[in-house]
């Protein structure tokens, strides 16, 4: 009666939806937009993500391919900033439930690039970005 083909047409917007979310808390510090959000899906695809300062000016972004998907715990994947001189490095993002949340961790490789982008204070954007998402879904999940 349907509910097949409307199950397939949802989960077939589900990246989209993903893209969409991650577009509103992964910003950085306030004043930043996402106008690029291409998430890989499966193993093999790429990802691209670009940040733009509301006011204009210069932004950034990253690219890179899914090499390893073990959902809900684990990714690995390359990582190119855009722009940038250096190779690409290898990174492990790993999820690990804790009493009253989640463990992030995210192992780079490549040291000397790691290096050079926390030297940009990076940092204290994802660490904003981290604290929005977690507060939209404190706010989701006691509506």
């Amino acid at each position: 009666m349907g509910v097949l083909e409307g199950t397939r047409e949802a989960m077939a917007q589900i990246d989209t939806v993903l893209a969409d979310l991650m577009r509103v808390w992964l910003l950085g510090p306030d004043g930043w937009t996402m106008p690029v959000c291409e998430i890989a899906a499966k193993v093999g695809h790429s990802y691209r993500y670009i940040w733009e300062p509301v006011s204009g000016g210069e932004g950034f972004g990253f690219t890179g391919e899914l090499l390893e998907n073990e959902p809900p715990h684990r990714a690995v994947t390359t990582e190119t900033m855009i722009g940038a001189d250096f190779p690409a490095s290898l990174n492990e993002l790993t999820l690990t439930p804790v009493d009253g949340g989640t463990l992030l961790s995210l192992v780079i490789t490549d040291a000397a690039q790691r290096d050079a982008i926390l030297a940009t204070g990076m940092t204290s954007g994802m660490e904003t970005s981290y604290q929005r998402l977690e507060s939209i879904l404190a706010v989701s999940f006691t509506a």
